[in-house]
């Protein structure tokens, strides 16, 4: 079927529960009546029958109580009834009637030289309750003599009031009393014995018609219930008034005929499984009863080896459907297997006259599917907890540095061993809080990570990427999710053909360095470790390495310029030095005096520059905090800068917000990178143009703005002018500098809290911005261009 051996293992304890909580429920009143009920239903479904052609029915209905009066008649009237039934030749003549009160003696006479005419007349006895005990209301002995037969009309009425068997026989001091049924179909068969036989009663033809009849109780094979208008009518039924007044015809002839009642106000009538809101009268009860003795059409219930070998069955099927199929497709497989069982018993009920009790049956289905959930949560629990105990031991210390350590980085503690479910949950809890911090921490660090990764599957499809994979791929022009294949294929490099084989291993890893798409990339894969082997996932990993190419080739080529440009002023100072020498006594030993001190101080500022680069990035010298005198600040550079400004043919032109706000910071170094800002500008400015120096108050902060109509910058470069030994390649031959400058400035404006900003376009030039906050009460800061130059907005570094 299969399942392994633990399955079917697991399928047999879980069958023989079911089997035994359905045995043991089947013997309670809910079970039993939900049987009872189920067995119902079939008559109803069956349907109308063929009308008997071996009982008919003749009733002492409405019509014959409203033309020969109440009952009870005289006997003189049944009499009349009787010879006018026996004329018609009946093959037995049962009266539903007790007949054990005498009436005249003249009318008793008469009614039993008619049954004595008869020859074929059964009377009824029944127990009948007196004012002192119980007592059998037995026919009167002038009656009994002259009858065919003696039975009983006991009906056995369910725990529900409905009448589904009547007794075989009931025992009384004159010995047993067979039922009424069982009576008139002996004399039907014509067997002439005191105590009938159901073996003799069987008829040749059929010789297992009346040979399984039960010793205790007769089941009742009903048709449906007859109505007025009925047709086909279940019995054919005469009226008795019609037969007294000759109006009835030969219907009577050759059947066993039932007399009784059937008049409204009459109380001889019980509830059926056929009856709608009119309990179904006694005599037709007895008549359902003689056609199923007559015909061989009987119901019997099946053995309890039977019953048992079906509940066993029903619980093996319906476990194996829920083990192998626990989802929905088990549970609409189980309403479907009980209806089928529902149609089987059926089957055996229409074509067999087998009763089934399908109460058990529907039990165990019911039963099944929660048995089958409640034995996973216990293997669940088990499983768990076996997990959990494992778990713990892992938790324990092997040793005290081992165990502490482990300790402080899961912080858990190893809850006391316990019974019940608590341990577990506050366990549960602990790593569900450890297993969340560690998801955050790893989804944080992979956010962060200045490499772009991607992880496939053994098959190459993408399952995960971080956001520096998403920009890679985006600057690589192409799919961010396409698969392994693909992103190899971009790679172009035949070391990186078939990565799966080469990467066969967990732990296996394979790194180079390739060109894409002007980009120098180090690209690196590993397969990493799983459970099945040949199963394991792939991550590439990829660093994007152009920055720090360029960053060190501007090293050093800022390296060379400053060794040029060390050397250059140490050549002029040693050749001056070595006339001095040489000449002490000449005329122009003062203007190599004046050189010599003039280059030492030009080499000293480049020295003291590139230290203070150094010594900012290294927080070696933090800036001063003390108020600046801004005013005086800005003028003491701005008057630095006219000689090499008036020098190169340009203005400078200064334009300050009167009250600005309070700043602090270290004055020497603000002068120091506004200087700067204005040497820049003044160097890269046509001639004939203007530089403006603006101080700008905004809420929180004072702007130092140095604007200049050089040429534009582009976007991409704006970005890398801060930092260190960075020049443009078009500066590079035009302009002398180290590229440590706007470097400078940048680690002075953070160093105070502040900000520097760049924007260029060809509108307005090149504008550089230092953002120191103030110290009056902080507002939203404004990051809105001041220079109003371009509506994009400005590189922050």
């Amino acid at each position: 079927m299969g399942l392994t051996r633990p399955q079917f293992h697991r399928w047999l304890a879980l069958s023989a529960l079911v089997f035994a909580l359905g045995a043991v429920l089947s013997l309670t009143y809910p079970i039993e009546e939900l049987s009872r009920r189920l067995s119902d239903f079939y008559f109803r479904l069956r349907g109308p029958q063929p009308t008997s052609q071996q009982v008919a029915l003749l009733l002492i209905d409405d019509a014959s109580i409203s033309r020969y009066g109440r009952w009870p008649w005289s006997r003189v009237l049944l009499a009349r009834l009787v010879r006018a039934a026996s004329a018609q030749g009946p093959r037995a003549l049962g009266l539903d009637i007790i007949l054990s009160e005498p009436q005249e003696e003249a009318a008793d006479r008469d009614l039993a030289e008619a049954l004595g005419s008869a020859g074929n007349v059964v009377l009824a006895t029944k127990i009948a309750a007196s004012p002192e005990h119980s007592a059998w209301a037995e026919p009167l002995p002038l009656f009994a003599r002259r009858a065919a037969g003696v039975g009983h009309v006991q009906a056995v009425l369910g725990p529900d009031g409905i009448c589904r068997s009547v007794p075989a026989r009931e025992v009384t001091l004159g010995g047993p009393r067979w039922a009424l049924a069982l009576e008139v179909a002996r004399v039907a068969r014509g067997v002439v014995q005191e105590v009938p036989d159901p073996k003799r009663l069987a008829d040749t033809a059929k010789p297992t018609s009346l040979d399984k009849v039960s010793p205790d109780f007769l089941i009742i094979d009903y048709h449906h219930q007859i109505t007025t208008g009925q047709s086909p009518p279940p019995f054919l039924s005469v009226s008795a008034s019609d037969l007294l007044e000759g109006k009835a015809g030969e219907e009577l002839r050759g059947k066993a005929v039932l007399v009784g009642f059937a008049a409204t106000e009459m109380s001889d009538r019980l509830p059926t499984p056929v009856s709608d809101r009119l309990p179904m009268p006694g005599v037709e009860i007895h008549a359902n009863l003689v056609d199923g003795l007559l015909s061989g059409r009987r119901l019997q219930p099946v053995g309890w080896g039977v019953q048992t070998l079906m509940l066993l069955g029903a619980s093996l099927v319906l476990t194996w459907v829920v083990l192998r199929w626990p989802g929905i497709k088990g549970l609409l497989v189980l309403p479907a297997l009980l209806l089928a069982a529902y149609g089987a018993g059926y089957v055996l009920f229409a074509h067999a006259q087998r009763m089934v009790e399908l109460g058990p049956l529907m039990c165990v289905g019911v039963l099944v599917a929660p048995a089958a959930q409640l034995e996973n949560l216990i293997v669940v629990d088990r499983g768990l907890t076996r997990g959990l105990r494992q778990l713990q031991r892992a938790l324990q210390p092997a040793t005290p540095e081992m165990g502490g350590s482990l300790r402080a980085a899961m912080r858990l503690e190893t809850p006391a061993p316990s019974q019940d479910l608590h341990w577990k949950v506050e366990l549960l809890n602990e790593l569900q809080a450890e297993l969340g911090s560690l998801y955050a921490f790893d989804q944080t660090l992979l956010e962060a990570m200045q490499e772009g990764l991607a992880v496939f599957t053994s098959d190459g499809r993408l399952v995960f990427r971080n956001p520096r994979w998403q920009q890679f791929c985006d600057r690589s022009n192409w799919d961010p999710g396409a698969n392994l294949d693909t992103f190899v294929g971009a790679l172009g490099d035949p070391k990186w053909g078939d990565l799966s084989k080469r990467l066969s291993q967990p732990g296996a890893r394979i790194e180079s360095e390739v060109q894409l798409g002007g980009q120098l990339l180090q690209v690196r894969a590993i397969r990493l470790p799983s459970t099945q082997p040949g199963s394991g996932a792939l991550m590439v990993v990829v660093t994007d390495l152009t920055a720090r190419f360029e960053r060190d080739r501007a090293r050093a080529e800022a390296l060379g310029f400053v060794t040029h440009e060390l050397r250059t002023p140490l050549v002029s100072i040693q050749g001056f030095a070595e006339f001095l020498l040489r000449y002490p006594q000449a005329a122009a030993n003062s203007d190599a005096a004046a050189t010599i001190f003039r280059e030492s101080r030009r080499l000293v500022a480049m020295i003291n520059t590139y230290l203070d680069v150094l010594r900012l990035d290294s927080g070696a010298q933090p800036p001063r905090r003390e108020v600046l005198d801004l005013t005086e600040t800005v003028n003491q550079a701005e008057r630095v800068v006219q000689p090499l400004a008036q020098a190169a043919g340009i203005s400078v032109k200064l334009g300050m917000d009167s009250d600005l706000p309070l700043v602090r910071g270290d004055p020497n170094l603000i002068a120091g990178a506004l200087l700067n800002l204005l040497s820049n500008a003044v160097k890269y400015s046509p001639q004939g143009s203007e530089v403006s120096l603006r101080v700008l108050a905004r809420p929180d902060s004072v702007v130092l703005e140095v604007q200049n109509p050089g040429p534009v910058i582009p976007p991409e470069e704006l970005a890398r002018l801060f930092e260190p030994f960075y020049r443009r390649r078009e500066q590079e031959h035009t302009a002398p500098g180290w590229g440590l400058g706007l470097a400078f400035v940048k680690r002075i404006a953070e160093g105070h809290g502040g900000r520097v900003e760049a924007s260029s376009d060809t509108g307005g030039g090149t504008c550089f911005r230092i953002v120191l906050p103030s110290t009056s009460p902080a507002s939203e800061r404004s990051s809105s261009s001041l220079c109003s130059l371009s509506a994009d907005p400005p590189v922050e570094r």
